[in-house]
């Protein structure tokens, strides 16, 4: 993914808070990750026979973080949305490649060191997880999320009814019913919108959008722009994966704050006009 020059990213930039400092800072980081890995991947077998498990489940688990934080951040800086939809398998297979790595660290671990998630749901890995599926969806990825769902299992005992209510869509037999949310504000709220009649949805969206902020004052990345370059914007992406799975009009709230209605709009699109990546 190209980086955009000031003009551009000013011309076309979706959240107001971001600088095209902290973009072009965290853009370089990301990049840089991904390259270091990568060249790190490609070194002859006896050099990577000789490198510890660690390594590998380390270096891959941030260029997985890296990767979420690039589509979240590119979104933000005004990138074209056929550009987020060609980088989306990339970043599922960085996913992919980490969950590798994992478990193979995982099986010649110590005990103290086993049994953990890929991606914690009770901890911050819950929203890094809640960006990949509703990003999935949105882009027009949903036939990629059986892929994505093992990674998010791995030793996740604790299941979340928002995280099965999404999946639902593209996976059999996800738990529906499940009443919690592990990380409960704001999430919990979105699961009386699933359960709530059709011509009901639209105001209990409007409300959730409007009280979203505030509810993720526990979030990482609640106040995430005055704190440091880990700022990738404000946005309720499980908002707007609602309202494509559920077919909500949003014509009360397309315009509400922290809502990515050209997300919305361009997962509406028939899949034949949808832009798709050269």
């Amino acid at each position: 993914m190209q980086t955009l020059d000031e003009h551009t990213f000013l011309a076309w930039r979706r959240e107001p808070l971001l600088s095209y400092a902290i973009y072009l800072e965290s853009k370089d980081s990301h990049d840089e990750c991904f390259d270091m890995v990568e060249a790190g991947l490609q070194q002859p077998a006896e050099v990577l026979q000789n490198i510890p498990p660690e390594n590998f489940m380390t270096a891959t688990r941030q260029r997985a973080w890296d990767g979420i934080d690039l589509l979240s951040l590119a979104y933000s800086a005004g990138h074209t949305i056929a550009d987020l939809r060609a980088l989306y398998p990339t970043i599922l297979e960085y996913w992919e490649e980490f969950a590798n790595y994992d478990r193979a660290f995982d099986v010649q671990a110590c005990a103290a060191e086993q049994g953990f998630p890929h991606f914690a749901l009770p901890g911050d890995g819950y929203e890094q997880v809640n960006r990949m599926i509703c990003l999935g969806i949105l882009l027009g990825w949903g036939n990629l999320l059986p892929r994505l769902a093992p990674v998010i299992d791995f030793n996740n005992h604790e299941k979340d009814g928002l995280v099965e209510r999404l999946l639902a869509f593209s996976i059999d037999n996800r738990d529906t019913a499940w009443p919690e949310c592990t990380r409960h504000l704001p999430y919990i709220k979105t699961l009386k919108i699933f359960a709530a009649e059709k011509n009901q949805r639209p105001a209990l969206m409007k409300d959730y959008l409007r009280q979203w902020y505030d509810a993720s004052r526990r979030e990482p990345y609640y106040d995430s722009h005055a704190r440091d370059t880990s700022f990738s914007g404000y946005w309720s992406w499980e908002a707007a994966a609602i309202t494509c799975l559920l077919d909500i009009d949003d014509s009360s709230y397309r315009d509400a704050k922290f809502y990515p209605a050209d997300l919305v709009a361009f997962h509406r699109q028939p899949p034949s006009m949808r832009s798709e990546p050269a």
